[in-house]
């Protein structure tokens, strides 16, 4: 294990009903006048939007909003919620919904700090973020794992590219965890968030850091209860309980404790923001197609740290530990939930320019991932074999 410095300032309010704790935390953050983001519709059905609204009313804050904020979030709505901080004088960002909500609202709270026109080059690496805006986020789905975290992943329509930015600044102060908000959430939604929740476990779990026995227990006993509980909601028992256990391995997955004493991967996010971009692919359905195929990429290339890893996955969650067997059983299990596991399944067709062209965007700042190095020619090859 390496070294390291960890701390998790989030204050995390978990459990049914309690949206109730807003008024209390919206005074420790001295919120005056607040920013509400949120999406298209389930915010609003709900009751979340109607309660934000009562609360603010009773404590005499100032509630604007920026709504409608997409999946993959895009450019314009960081621009438009920008523009009314400023106009507004919004000192709390409050979120409420998915991981594409929290991203668009983390955006936000540093571009008041910045030129329109430098937002996206902070996302390009040619600017650090020094401040933002405070926030809290209200979860609506369990799968990104932004809420305690300080990550953030925009969409940039007019140049075709989707890049994500890393910064404490960006950590909420609070995150509102409501699993019954999740329940009845349709399949798709559900196997997509789930597999998320798996792939962000897996990219810290996959390491070239020796001795790290704790991270990788703990990695694996999370895949396991992300299994178990989501096959009980597919197999129609939707639960508050299978949706608690979903919505904490989510948070888990995702707060950096796993990733503590060790160097992570990551490769298969950056891979997947390319093609996430070009055809508006849901994110976890792109993880579902990426990150198998730089598992088996990642094998041939470094069989010594896969291959002890891929077999504890096997003998945890499948029958079989053997290593190309375990590819192959994630594969299948991501099938039976109903996800894509080729992007021909999804009516793409990735040929060699189009390739290229995804390699040069995924390794635009260098090669990518610690397991093994990502270059362009070798992202190149991993895309065709997607």
């Amino acid at each position: 294990m390496d070294n390291f410095d960890y701390k998790s300032p989030t204050r995390i309010v978990f459990g049914k009903d309690e949206i109730e704790s807003l008024p209390e935390l919206l005074r420790e953050a001295q919120a005056k006048r607040v920013l509400l983001v949120y999406g298209r519709k389930a915010v609003k059905d709900l009751g979340i939007h109607k309660r934000v609204q009562e609360i603010a009313s009773t404590m005499d804050i100032e509630l604007y909003e920026e709504a409608g904020v997409r999946p993959n979030p895009e450019l314009e709505s960081v621009k438009s919620g920008r523009r009314k901080v400023l106009e507004h004088g919004i000192d709390f960002i409050l979120a409420a919904g998915g991981g594409s909500v929290m991203d668009c609202a983390k955006a936000i709270a540093f571009s008041a700090f910045k030129k329109e026109e430098g937002i996206w080059d902070v996302f390009l690496k040619k600017h650090p973020v020094n401040r933002a805006l405070p926030l809290g986020v209200i979860v609506t789905m369990a799968a990104t794992g932004s809420e305690t975290n300080g990550n953030t992943v925009i969409s940039n329509d007019a140049r075709n590219d989707k890049r994500s930015i890393k910064n404490d600044n960006l950590i909420p102060a609070f995150a509102i965890i409501d699993p019954s908000y999740t329940v009845g959430l349709s399949k798709k939604k559900t196997v997509a968030g789930s597999i998320d929740i798996m792939t962000h476990i897996f990219e810290q779990y996959f390491s070239p850091t020796k001795r790290t026995l704790t991270s990788d227990y703990m990695s694996l006993g999370i895949l396991k209860s992300v299994v178990e509980n989501t096959q009980k909601i597919l197999q129609g028992k939707d639960s508050y309980d299978a949706r608690a256990n979903l919505s904490w391995a989510s948070t888990l997955a995702l707060n950096w404790i796993l990733q503590q004493g060790k160097e992570g991967d990551w490769a298969s996010h950056n891979l997947s923001y390319p093609p996430t971009s070009k055809y508006r692919l849901t994110h976890g359905y792109a993880l579902a197609v990426i990150h198998p195929a730089w598992m088996k990429t990642a094998l041939a290339e470094n069989p010594s740290v896969m291959r002890p890893k891929l077999q504890k996955i096997g003998s945890e969650l499948f029958a079989d530990g053997h290593p190309d067997q375990v590819i192959r059983s994630l594969k299948n299990l991501y099938a039976t939930w109903g996800a894509p596991t080729s992007f021909r399944e999804m009516g793409i067709e990735i040929g060699e320019r189009e390739a290229m062209e995804y390699a040069k965007k995924a390794t635009f700042h260098g090669s990518l991932g610690s397991v093994v190095k990502i270059t362009a020619p070798l992202a190149k090859r991993l895309y065709l074999t997607c």
